[in-house]
């Protein structure tokens, strides 16, 4: 019995230390990766991002001037942003880079404000 929890013991240790140090070494607030590439950038570099998910989305966003990250929805990472010259949206991320968007104004009608945390 003792020659199989020795290295069932050593193969844990490790398994949570590299757990660990995932965890440390993590940047962003976001479990998704695509969100926290994102997030890590200064504020320009974020608006430029923002932008080119709005444009690749077909909606019009030449810079956005507020950004919030909400929260996670599962694996999804969810964002507002307000972009200069077409107004409020919710963005979600998939963790794999797949984007969907929503016009915030609807959402604040139905009750689902865009500028809240999740």
């Amino acid at each position: 019995m003792l020659w199989t929890l020795i290295p069932t013991s050593i193969i844990a240790a490790l398994l949570l230390a590299r757990i660990g140090y995932a965890e440390v070494t993590r940047q962003g607030s976001s479990r998704n990766s695509y969100s926290n590439a994102i997030e890590t950038q200064n504020a320009s570099g974020r608006s430029a991002a923002f932008a080119k998910l709005m444009h690749d989305a077909g909606q019009t966003c030449s810079r956005t001037s507020k950004s919030l990250f909400r929260g996670d929805i599962g694996t999804n990472a969810a964002w507002a942003l307000r972009c200069e010259d077409s107004g409020d949206w919710l963005v979600l991320i998939a963790s794999n880079g797949a984007t969907r968007i929503a016009s915030c104004g609807p959402l604040n009608k139905a009750g689902a404000p865009c500028w809240t945390q999740l």
